[in-house]
């Protein structure tokens, strides 16, 4: 129970903003050892695969990039330059690109976050140091990335009534835009012209992407707020519903026009309600202006992925996951590859995105969000040491649970894949099964199995005489360079691969 003795309701309203989200993920995130089951698992069951039933285009896999730093425990923006590619040797920035990187299609980058120089009236995001986006262009290009999923955390200081990036001060409820401010009718600039200010930051807007573009940046998707509801010490802009979608309403038409191509993505709150963009999507006239709606179940037990119908249609994602609460954990590692299982085959989503790629050692919440850590040059602190002590400065390596599960897809799952319809006679959450057609046309069925026992799928796969590969995976294991270990081949309309416990494998078409 937390009790708080705060006179200024300004501080109370603070508090609740910042504390409620984080109370609803660390009631929802999946512990790090698994909870028992109240029933034992089936040892065996029956499922088929319908090839000749397409679902949903399988676009690839996404993750998000520390270029700027933040305190340890997301507390703050420090001056430093803490990041990556930016920390890493030249030989290690090529086997970043090289060994992790390559075959992600997105890269999500967080606008006032981790690109946040400014220019001198504070209106425009820039980079902070002169070779930040000249960095992030050698990494996108080397690696093969199509390109950046671009969102604020928090626009420019320009644009907010507390006239600073992140919030989580006195007066908490003036981290917003300064069109809904508490004195804008005042506004020295604007004098109360809500209209008038939202048309010039949607120019602003334009010209951050600008920027990106103009450095050789691809920009493949673009969100007007990460975590709407969030005032945190780090880079937010606190919205209510009703303000997100004037402002959405505004912006999105000139993102539109600065480049179709765009996906524009909204939303990004907790809820498969979708509150924030909701009266965007009623509106006949306004609902094409979003392409995706992205949803934030950080953490949580991949049985959340199971959403109600959505009245207006659109595609829905994850472009943000991780456990905030504790470290990554073998139990915590197959939920993150079943969460991935369940986004494709029962929510249909185009994509999924891990968050970080690296994370720094000295970071508290490193463990929980990275797919490796990196080492900072000036990193000598014995405590951050002690648990890497080989880890040269400039160097990185993997965070093995996080790694495993995310790149065990990237490894097998090239983009565009194909997701095709499976049925289950059971369905039993600790067994999951997913399905899709590689672009040559191949068919490749994933299965996994935390019930504690042994498990045999019996699969009907819809293909007569076809021979399948496996390759294993388990949270210590994913043979080399996360290929997975080779397990045989099984050959027939149907197969029935045995996976024990804490498992999961991939049985590819050949």
């Amino acid at each position: 129970m937390i009790t708080l003795k705060l006179k200024n309701r300004a501080v109370v309203f603070a508090c609740i903003a910042l504390i409620a989200p984080m109370i609803f993920t660390a009631l929802a995130a999946y512990p790090m050892n698994r909870p028992a089951r109240a029933v034992p698992a089936a040892a065996e069951g029956n499922y088929t695969v319908h090839p000749d039933q397409p679902q949903q285009v399988i676009k690839g896999i996404g993750f998000e990039i520390q270029s700027d730093s933040i305190g340890s425990g997301n507390k703050g923006l420090p001056d430093d330059f803490t990041s990556v590619p930016h920390d890493l040797t030249p030989d290690e920035r090529t086997r970043f690109y090289s060994e992790m990187l390559k075959g992600f299609r997105y890269c999500r980058l967080g606008g006032g976050l981790y690109l946040r120089g400014l220019d001198p009236e504070q209106k425009y995001l820039q980079p902070r140091w002169p070779e930040q986006l000249t960095e992030l262009r050698e990494m996108i290009k080397t690696a093969g990335i199509e390109g950046v999923s671009f969102e604020y955390w928090s626009p420019a200081p320009f644009w907010k009534a507390n006239r600073k990036f992140n919030g989580w001060t006195h007066d908490g409820t003036q981290n917003i835009l300064r069109c809904f401010g508490k004195d804008f009718r005042n506004d020295p600039d604007y004098h109360g012209d809500v209209d008038g200010f939202l048309r010039d930051f949607a120019a602003a807007c334009r010209k951050d992407l600008q920027t990106l573009k103009d450095n050789g940046i691809p920009i493949a998707m673009w969100g007007l707020q990460n975590e709407p509801f969030a005032n945190t010490p780090y880079s937010s802009c606190v919205y209510s519903a009703a303000g997100y979608a004037r402002t959405f309403e505004t912006v999105a038409p000139v993102i539109r026009s600065f480049d179709p191509k765009i996906q524009i993505i909204a939303d990004t709150s907790s809820s498969w309600r979708f509150d924030y963009i909701r009266p965007v999507l009623e509106n006949p006239e306004t609902a094409s202006l979003v392409d995706d709606l992205v949803i934030h179940h950080v953490g949580t037990n991949s049985n959340d992925e199971y959403p109600p119908p959505e009245p207006s249609g659109k595609p829905r994602f994850e472009n943000e996951y991780e456990y905030l609460d504790g470290k990554a954990s073998a139990a915590r590692c197959l939920n993150t590859a079943e969460d991935i299982m369940n986004w494709f085959q029962v929510a249909k989503a185009p994509t999924w995105f891990w968050i970080h790629a690296l994370k720094p050692i000295g970071n508290s919440e490193a463990s929980g969000y990275s797919l490796g850590f990196w080492r900072p040059p000036n990193d000598n602190n014995p405590k951050d040491l002690a648990n890497f002590p080989d880890l040269q400065p400039g160097h990185w390596t993997y965070n093995n649970y996080n790694w495993f599960a995310v790149g065990s897809f990237v490894r097998h799952m090239p983009w565009d894949c194909q997701g095709v319809e499976v049925t289950e006679d059971v369905r039993d959450n600790d067994l999951r099964i997913l399905a899709f057609k590689k672009p040559d046309g191949k068919l490749t069925i994933v299965l996994s199995n935390r019930s504690f026992a042994p498990h045999t799928f019996h699969i009907d796969t819809g293909l007569t005489g076809a021979t399948f590969k496996g390759y294993r995976y388990t949270p210590k294991e994913a043979g080399t360079n996360c290929q997975g270990v080779d397990i045989g081949t099984l050959t027939g309309g149907t197969i029935s691969p045995q996976l024990a416990d804490l498992t999961w494998e991939f049985w590819e078409q050949q």
